[in-house]
């Protein structure tokens, strides 16, 4: 679930508006910095730095023609054609990728917070899901990971015309 762009990006660039960009050229409503609050007050959990959703219907086109539709980055990103796709992402310019503690560590539930605030499951499927995300965290390889050359070359041939 999570998507977590690394290695080298140049230095003008801000990495966590270049992975934006990136999602929300591929169809993703998304929300920055979202933060996990604690159970009662004091400082928040942790963050994602983006939270995304993407709806299996989703089409945009060049112009008005409805058959000039934009192509998406649907293989590296995997996405469904009849589920919505719901992506924790966190941005790293690190290589290789690593996941922050707060991700990782199943004890602290803060995936489970997440799936809970943003109500893409009923509660009873909660904990999981959140089990799967976890297992799946902690082997990177199942994560999928997005790397900046890959995110930028998409950028330019979306903004170049064909």
């Amino acid at each position: 679930m999570s998507r977590a762009p690394q290695g080298p990006v140049p230095d003008r660039l801000d990495p966590e508006k270049v992975a934006y960009w990136y999602f929300r050229l591929n169809g993703f409503l998304q929300i920055e910095n979202f933060v996990v609050h604690p159970e009662r007050r004091g400082g928040q959990r942790t963050d994602a730095d983006l939270l995304a959703v993407r709806f299996p219907h989703r089409a945009e086109r060049l112009f008005d023609d409805p058959h000039d539709i934009m192509a998406d980055d649907e293989k590296r990103l995997s996405l469904s054609s009849d589920l919505i796709d719901v992506l924790i992402v966190e941005v790293k310019t690190n290589q290789p990728c690593t996941l922050n503690g707060p991700w990782t560590r199943h004890d602290q539930q803060n995936v489970h917070r997440v799936l809970a605030a943003i109500g893409c499951l009923p509660p009873g499927r909660i904990a999981d899901a959140a089990a799967d995300i976890y297992r799946a965290g902690i082997q990177y390889p199942g994560v999928t990971q997005l790397i900046w050359s890959d995110l930028l070359a998409f950028q330019r041939r979306r903004q170049s015309p064909a």
